[in-house]
């Protein structure tokens, strides 16, 4: 994601506002295996990333509970699974030099699981939290 554009926003000003910091924090790690930059920066981007990640995931799953969002177990489920596959790809990612095509693929596979959850299950619950008045 080179931005974060409209595509991506749900109308959940709390969401969006993680969304666009993870984005841009993808951004920058992207950025930094694309031109070579350095490994400690590219380190300390992902553990930020990582961070926030499960941040985002734990306000998700408290605006659930509170709204008593009927798929939550299966969005648990989905979140534990997400950070699972962006862990490993970002750790796989770190061992190989910048610029290799395994590399590429990795960040561009990064990149469209990120996008795939804002526009899938992120997107059905920032509707449903719309619907019981949360903006």
């Amino acid at each position: 994601m080179d931005r974060y554009d409209d595509a991506l926003a749900l109308g959940v000003e709390a969401m969006d506002s993680e969304h666009r910091r993870l984005a841009a924090l993808f951004e920058q790690f992207s950025t930094c295996f694309r031109e070579e930059g350095s490994l400690e920066h590219a380190q300390s981007l992902v553990q930020q990333a990582l961070s926030l990640a499960n941040e985002h995931f734990e306000h998700e799953e408290a605006l659930m509970v509170q709204y008593a969002y009927p798929a939550i177990e299966d969005e648990k489920r989905n979140h534990r699974a997400l950070r699972l596959r962006i862990t490993t790809l970002a750790s796989t990612t770190m061992a190989m030099p910048a610029k290799d095509q395994v590399t590429l693929e990795n960040l561009a596979d990064m990149e469209r699981q990120l996008y795939e959850h804002i526009t899938g299950p992120d997107r059905e619950l920032a509707n449903y939290l719309i619907a019981h008045g949360v903006h």
